[in-house]
């Protein structure tokens, strides 16, 4: 079969020029640069191919719409496309990419898979049975339409961070197409007793509806081989815009001793008027979205009464629908101040990060060290003998059950943790007060570690010490995680 001979059927049947390049498996740049791949490929190159309608006398001439493509490719379709999604809000999108999500009628399907009977007719075993004779509309819509989208909207295509287009056609013969489809359904694969009813749809057309599963003579009894030229092209359904999934990135100070982690309700009442999660969403996830649509993410987490130090608790929002999707040093600055203002939480280094960072999170949860200051009141005052049992820097592994406290949201387990080292001085206001410096694994929890919870943790410092011991005030001193990266002021 010669190219020029595919094309000068194609023209009888009314194709246009985009799908003559389709069925001469054309690729990339060459749906933009038309004239030298048909040369290339020893084809007539005309502008003006496909099937014409004409008017009465003195009335412009009108083309016919594509059968196989409907006019998806046509000039009429891509201007009225760019002005339908010129006239959504489109521009509260600050946003360099783009990326098209296109949900097509499945009567266009079912013309591909009528011009594919239609040239084996014509063509015999010049075109195979079981793969299909052209480049699939869906990649012929990121080949054609999607570079002239972006190039119209002066935006970039960008799979994974760009605004998110989705756009709904829709055709007058759909549910006729539809009606055909299930009448051959029914010849092709009919249902037992019982049997469950496999609803239509394009993947079925795919799976069971090739020229090598179902005869000629069948196909053409059902549908009209090849397809009729229509009289009306594509519409539009709808067109929504979905803004890309943005990832910010911190940590936080816990300074007070009166804040949950997050929004803490009991009994359909809250019981704090603020938290940790909604401190930091408010003054941050404003800029880009609904604060109510965040996923608010922290390596660990602390009691109320617990406060973090040191550089703080690496922290992210997972922010979908961003209206921005960047973050300059001098927003990123002012947030950190208005974060500090409450008097409760302070935050550093916010900057935007990449989904694939999230990893660090998890990571950070189980299998870091995090270090603690506990003040630890005992019955009697302080003694060096007690101060050696409990200098173990070489540290050990406790055996510690899920705590009491937790069990509401914590399954029950003995969980192996380690201690990598543990020190203890006197306070020196109090004598009967231990200053105890803990360095543990991620996932430990300390108060248990310490008072042992009826055994339920061991050892525990108060096994190790033989005697009752219990914390009146914890911090946590550092987390051994060393992401987001620090900013330099």
């Amino acid at each position: 079969m010669k190219n020029q001979d595919l094309v000068d059927y194609l023209k009888e049947c009314g194709v246009c020029l985009f799908c003559q390049l389709r069925y001469l498996k054309a690729r990339g740049n060459e749906y933009q640069n038309k004239q030298e791949y048909f040369e290339k490929v020893n084809v007539l190159y005309e502008e003006d191919s496909g099937c014409i309608e004409y008017a009465p006398t003195n009335k412009k001439k009108r083309r016919n719409v594509c059968p196989t493509c409907l006019d998806l490719f046509s000039d009429d379709f891509r201007d009225q496309l760019l002005l339908s999604i010129s006239s959504t809000d489109i521009g509260k999108y600050d946003c360099d990419g783009i990326v098209i999500a296109m949900s097509i009628p499945i009567i266009l399907q079912l013309r591909q898979l009528s011009m594919w009977y239609a040239l084996i007719d014509k063509f015999g075993d010049n075109v195979s049975l079981d793969r299909t004779p052209d480049v699939s509309l869906k990649e012929a819509i990121k080949l054609i339409l999607n570079p002239t989208i972006c190039e119209k909207l002066k935006k970039s295509y960008d799979i994974n961070n760009g605004l998110m287009v989705t756009i709904n056609l829709s055709h007058s013969q759909e549910e006729e197409g539809i009606t055909r489809l299930e009448k051959l359904n029914n010849i092709v694969n009919p249902r037992k007793r019982g049997e469950k009813y496999e609803k239509i749809s394009r993947s079925l057309i795919e799976r069971k509806y090739t020229p090598a599963r179902v005869s000629s003579e069948l196909f053409k009894e059902i549908f009209d081989v090849p397809p009729l030229i229509s009289n009306e092209g594509l519409k539009f359904d709808s067109i929504s815009l979905l803004g890309p999934s943005v990832y910010v990135a911190g940590r936080y100070r816990k300074i007070s001793r009166k804040l949950s982690h997050t929004p803490w309700v009991l009994n359909g009442e809250r019981v704090m008027d603020d938290s940790i999660e909604e401190i930091i969403n408010r003054n941050i996830a404003n800029y880009f979205c609904d604060p109510k649509k965040v996923n608010f993410m922290s390596s660990g987490r602390e009691d109320v009464d617990v406060r973090c130090l040191g550089a703080g608790r690496p922290f992210v929002l997972e922010i979908p629908n961003a209206l921005q999707s960047s973050l300059n040093s001098e927003k990123a600055r002012q947030m950190e101040d208005n974060i500090d203002k409450s008097q409760k939480v302070s935050v550093r280094d916010i900057q935007m990060v990449k989904r694939e960072d999230l990893s660090h999170i998890k990571m950070g949860e189980e299998h870091k060290r995090k270090c603690y200051r506990a003040l630890c009141q005992i019955g009697s005052v302080a003694t060096i003998d007690m101060l050696r049992k409990l200098d173990l820097q070489q540290g050990f592994e406790i055996q510690q059950k899920t705590p009491i406290r937790v069990l509401h949201r914590r399954p029950l387990h003995t969980r192996p943790r380690t201690v990598y080292s543990l020190k203890a001085s006197v306070c020196q206001q109090n004598k009967c007060l231990i200053i105890l410096d803990i360095v543990t694994q991620a996932g430990t929890y300390i108060k248990e570690l310490v008072h042992g919870e009826f055994g339920r943790t061991i050892p525990s410092v108060a096994s190790l010490l033989g005697q009752p011991i219990d914390i009146v005030a914890l911090d946590v001193m550092e987390i051994d995680l060393d992401w987001p990266p620090s900013i330099s002021v």
